[in-house]
């Protein structure tokens, strides 16, 4: 992994959530991510997961009248970067699909496998996901 720079945060607030926006900013995230000196293999991780949440956002926090809005916010911290988004929607328990090749219901798995860290925690007033990435500094 390439040294990470200590880049000005990356803040999307307010964003739409609805698949073709929220492509536009994994894109936009992608290059934060790379800009801050993480390595393309490290930095399709963290966007990966970071999809997921979002993703999730759209499928999950909101009814079907209105699309709701997400927050990301992303930061690169010594030793590690962390990606936290947030809707302000409600929390739905995750309901498995019981289909044996559904890969619905999987996205909470994939955030924890993806991110070094993956925190969830769903609140009266949206859900947060805070998805962490320890960085090692000694490798040029």
């Amino acid at each position: 992994m390439r040294r990470p720079r200590m880049p000005e945060p990356f803040r999307c607030h307010g964003v739409p959530a609805v698949p073709e926006i929220l492509r536009r900013l994994r894109h936009d995230l992608m290059a934060w991510v790379l800009a801050a000196g993480v390595d393309e293999d490290r930095a399709g991780d963290i966007v990966l997961a970071a999809y997921e949440a979002l993703a999730n956002v759209a499928d999950h926090a909101y009814d079907d009248a209105e699309p709701g809005v997400v927050d990301v916010d992303a930061a690169v911290h010594p030793g590690r970067l962390e990606v936290v988004i947030t809707d302000h929607g409600r929390w739905r328990t995750p309901v498995p699909d019981p289909r044996p090749v559904s890969l619905r219901g999987r996205g909470l798995l994939l955030l924890r496998a993806s991110a070094d860290r993956a925190d969830i925690t769903p609140g009266p007033s949206g859900t947060v996901v805070t998805l962490t990435w320890d960085l090692d500094p000694a490798h040029p």
